[in-house]
């Protein structure tokens, strides 16, 4: 709950803290048995009286539980959820006696053997135990009802029976009022002061030799049964937060709608109350030590500049209610995007930007801008896209500063901004507050400055009478004026300041107003009193010598009615000043509200340039995003289409290649057969060696480019390798008187084809004619044409063998020959 180390613990638990002083409190039960009783002779009359009192507390509460306590039978009668609002009624109050015999220990034994022992002051004391005193009496008043009000609910026949009906209304009267209020004060300095008390202690502790061995003598009491001031300390602080949780279990098992529900709701408002405000007073204690530090470190001769010229010191930390509300290291964004580390210290009023120099604060700078910046209209904005960043708007004056702060998280961020609105709208109450406070101090001035204008005016009023013999009751009303008037004014001056709320410049008028109604009915009641004054002369002039003598006397009262309407002038001029002045601070405060009104406008308009500046390069990146995730697509798009571009035409000229050997495989086969056709036929009837020759020359000469002959994707012909492969046996009707000794040296075959088409020639002769004359309309070369004269010229009778096996077929490049179909590779 505390900063101090406060906490909670769950409802039907028990702490360490509490099972540490249950454990103790069994001890020293066990303690103050007879067996004890040597150590009890020893002690001394006040110990013996200590001990007796703590007797006295613990009477009746030595058992665990309510159920423990009274009879079994006692209990059947009753409800379980009855049963367990007893047990915890009686947990309350055994709790409550354990924290009163840890203040009585605190308070009687270790702060009196200190005081003998060391003859420490009482401001140490304190130090160490503070408000120890005021704690132990408001507790002891508590146990004191508690026990009270069991006393009041024993059965008749019974010391042992008894149960408690309501609690509510000592709960109600222990946290509400004057007690709840001393327990709010006590408990607040107590907590506040808990790490002090503790560090003092350690402190002496180690450094106080006398000090340790009086603390250790202490610890050796049974009375205290080692009990030690950190923990006593501990167990004090802790006490606070105890309440709440016993008061909802007893809320919890008492039956709704009753008015003992109703009022223990309220008693556990006012607890939790009470704890709020002691967290409160803690917090402020803990920001003012931190405050001290953070002077304690400042540079002496450091100053901090605010936008209007003023400068800030060191001094003026702790200078009059100044309050610290926040503090924490933050980041200062320069112009050049640089941050710099600085302490953030928020004040009640202003702001600073420090940071350390040589283990020594002094006032940050960054871009010649002011490190202290005032709360007035200053305006808190998130950074966009920056969930860490708030800027900090300075609008009072002509030239607005902007901060731009960054933290180290998005909740320290929200920290920052939400104490800096409340710190902001906290001053505007407190500026309100003071100018009331101006207003009342104006107030009184005012009724001062009537009461000394109404004795002078009794004085001259005294001085006419003793002069002239009469009163004038004029004078006496100088400042009342008619009572219309003032009614009048009166009721316009409370009704603007009823309906305006503030002290503006309606109330202004209103007042001018009324002090016109005032002067005004001064002013003609001295005019009226001159004008009698007059005719009062005037007939004294008329009347006999007798009055002339009182010459001296009148004259008299001309000069003082001259000083009177001096000094009413001297009161009109005053009044025409003031109206002068009202005019021009309207005029300024007319001017001030349209620069803010401004700047404003200003502010927002660069607010709404960069929000659509922001806008439209969202839009432009997410256009760009779009336009670059098509461009990606596109691009691999061609990559694919360029692959498939390669591997087609890798295709292609693979294929081309393929066609190519193809081709340039059957024109060599195609020439070879033809010639090896010829030369048989040369070899077989017995031709001239021209002939041969010219045949020679012909397949010499015939030459077939691959460009000569379209490619087609269905020759399969192979290029031979070998002309072994091509060596058959020549046919037997094909040799003659000249190869017939030589068919063993045969290098070369005629096709397969030729020699069927011999073994048909007679019978067949004729079809065979016909398929030598076939022709290829897209390349063919006419075989005929190309033999020498002599075989063309020979008689068809002797050529009809010949004829069956000549290769006389067209060369075609589109399919291979016919007569090539049959042959073998």
């Amino acid at each position: 709950m505390y900063s101090c180390g406060l906490h909670r613990s769950l409802p039907g638990e028990m702490d360490e803290t509490d099972a540490l002083r249950s454990k103790r409190y069994n001890d020293d039960v066990i303690s103050l048995a007879p067996s004890t009783a040597d150590s009890i002779i020893v002690e001394d009359a006040h110990y013996a009286a200590v001990r007796a009192d703590l007797e006295s507390d613990a009477q009746d509460l030595e058992a665990e539980s309510w159920s423990s306590a009274v009879d079994p039978q006692f209990v059947k009668k009753h409800s379980k959820e009855n049963v367990k609002r007893q047990d915890v009624i009686y947990e309350l109050m055994q709790t409550e006696m354990h924290h009163v015999r840890t203040l009585k220990i605190m308070l009687r034994v270790y702060v009196r053997e200190l005081k003998e022992n060391l003859q420490m002051d009482s401001g140490r004391l304190d130090c160490l135990f503070p408000r120890l005193e005021n704690l132990l009496e408001l507790h002891t008043h508590f146990l004191s009802r508690l026990k009270e009000r069991r006393r009041e609910n024993f059965e008749s026949l019974s010391d042992r029976n008894y149960l408690i009906s309501s609690v509510a209304d000592i709960l109600i009267a222990q946290f509400s009022g004057e007690i709840g209020e001393k327990m709010k004060d006590s408990y607040g300095d107590f907590c506040s002061h808990h790490s002090e008390a503790v560090s003092y202690y350690k402190e002496q502790l180690q450094n106080n030799k006398k000090f340790h061995s009086t603390i250790r003598k202490i610890n050796n009491m049974s009375i205290v049964r080692r009990l030690g001031v950190t923990e006593c300390i501990l167990l004090v602080t802790q006490r606070i937060t105890k309440y709440p949780v016993l008061v909802e279990r007893i809320l919890h098992n008492t039956e709704a709608g009753t008015q003992e529900h109703k009022d223990l709701a309220h008693a556990l408002t006012l607890i939790k109350d009470t704890i709020v405000q002691v967290d409160t007073l803690v917090n402020l204690h803990e920001k003012m030590s931190r405050l001290r530090d953070i002077y304690n470190k400042m540079e002496p001769k450091s100053q901090g500049k605010i936008k209007d010229g003023r400068v800030f010191r060191r001094e003026d930390l702790a200078q009059g209610r100044r309050r610290l509300l926040h503090d924490g290291t933050v980041n200062w964004r320069a112009a050049s995007g640089r941050l710099k580390d600085i302490l953030a210290v928020l004040l009640s009023d202003v702001m600073i930007l420090i940071q350390e120099k040589d283990q020594r604060y002094v006032f940050a700078a960054v871009d010649n801008k002011p490190s202290v910046i005032s709360l007035q209209k200053l305006i808190v904005r998130e950074v966009a896209h920056e969930e860490k960043a708030m800027f900090l708007i300075c609008a009072s004056s002509n030239e607005p500063e902007m901060y731009e702060i960054h933290t180290s998280s998005k909740e320290e961020r929200n920290t920052w901004m939400t104490q800096i609105r409340q710190a902001v709208e906290s001053v505007k109450d407190l500026v309100w507050f003071y100018f009331l406070f101006l207003l009342e101090r104006l107030s009184q001035k005012d009724a001062v400055i009537v009461q000394a204008l109404s004795e002078k005016l009794q004085l001259f009023a005294d001085v006419a009478e003793s002069v002239a013999g009469f009163e004038n009751t004029a004078s006496r009303s100088l400042l009342r004026g008619d009572g219309m008037d003032l009614q009048q004014g009166e009721a316009l001056l409370k009704g603007a300041i009823t309906e305006g709320g503030v002290f503006g410049p309606k109330v202004f008028a209103y007042f001018y107003i009324w002090f016109d109604f005032i002067f005004q009915a001064i002013i003609a009641q001295q005019d009226s009193q001159l004008e009698l004054q007059k005719a009062s002369l005037t007939e004294r002039a008329s009347l006999p010598s007798r009055y002339r003598g009182n010459c001296l006397q009148e004259q008299e009262k001309q000069r003082t009615l001259a000083l009177q309407r001096e000094e009413l002038a001297s009161f009109h001029k005053l009044q025409v000043q003031h109206r002068q002045e009202q005019q021009r601070w309207e005029k300024e405060r007319e001017k001030h509200r349209q620069q803010v009104e401004a700047n404003e406008a200003k502010l927002r308009q660069r607010e709404e340039e960069c929000k659509q500046l922001e806008e439209r390069l969202a839009e432009e990146r997410e256009e760009l995003e779009r336009q670059r995730e098509k461009y990606q697509e596109d691009l691999e798009r061609l990559r694919e289409s360029t692959r498939a571009v390669e591997k087609e035409k890798e295709r292609l000229e693979h294929q081309k290649k393929s066609k190519r050997k193809t081709i340039e495989v059957m024109t060599s086969v195609s020439v070879s057969h033809m010639y090896r056709g010829f030369k048989g036929l040369s070899v077989g009837a017995g031709a001239c060696p021209t002939g041969l020759s010219e045949l020679k020359g012909l397949r010499n000469s015939v030459s077939v480019a691959p460009s000569d002959f379209p490619e087609r994707p269905e020759v399969t012909l192979r290029r031979e390798v070998s002309s072994s492969a091509l060596k058959t046996e020549v046919p037997l009707h094909l040799l003659s008187t000249t190869n017939q000794h030589k068919s063993v040296s045969v290098s070369q075959q005629i096709p397969t084809k030729l020699a069927a088409l011999s073994s048909v020639k007679g019978s067949k002769q004729g079809k065979s004619m016909k398929a030598s004359h076939r022709s290829d309309s897209t390349a063919s070369v006419d075989m005929k044409q190309m033999l020498p004269l002599k075989l063309s010229a020979r008689d068809d009778s002797s050529l009809k063998a010949k004829r069956s096996i000549s290769p006389h077929q067209p060369l075609t490049v589109s399919a291979p020959p016919p007569t090539l179909t049959g042959t073998g590779h």
